[in-house]
């Protein structure tokens, strides 16, 4: 496989644009890695190294399908006011713990803080930390674990404090 430096530059606008810190993905013989705080940008920039066709199917999958995900969820916000919905930073499968058999990251009813982990989201094989990023309590989780999300589609729903 090979990625050409705009494929390159595309994967790293879209971790840019999302809410981890970092990400690995790891396709064949290719390896990339990128972090928004450490050196593994640079590292990752360097690693058009590669020999095929996009791997970034993902990115127009994404822009195409946030339209009709969150509507249904939308209108359940509507039901009471002031909830703050927590959007998917990515498409993939959502999983509410850390393995399976635990217990699960957040619940209805739990006070959480902006770093929280609320979920995991794997997009071919790479798990994905996802970030509460607003300060609240849980009112309503949206999907459930091993749900497919897509990108923007609301993943629970918070009271912000205050």
């Amino acid at each position: 496989m090979k990625l050409s430096h705009e494929e390159v530059r595309e994967i790293l606008s879209i971790v840019e644009a999302s809410a981890f810190d970092s990400i690995e993905i790891k396709v064949g013989d290719i390896s990339i890695a990128a972090s928004k705080s450490g050196p593994l940008r640079q590292a990752a920039a360097a690693a058009p190294v590669a020999v095929a066709e996009p791997v970034v199917a993902p990115a127009p999958v994404a822009a195409a399908a946030p339209e009709p995900a969150p509507v249904a969820p939308a209108a359940e916000a509507g039901e009471e006011e002031g909830l703050i919905e927590v959007t998917a930073p990515i498409v993939g499968t959502f999983y509410v713990a850390p393995e399976p058999g635990a217990d699960p990251f957040v619940k209805e009813g739990d006070v959480i803080d902006a770093d929280t982990t609320i979920g995991i989201i794997e997009v071919m094989k790479v798990f994905n930390n996802v970030r509460a990023e607003q300060k609240g309590t849980v009112v309503r989780c949206l999907v459930e674990n091993g749900d497919f999300v897509e990108f923007k589609q609301p993943i629970l729903l918070i009271r912000p404090e205050g």
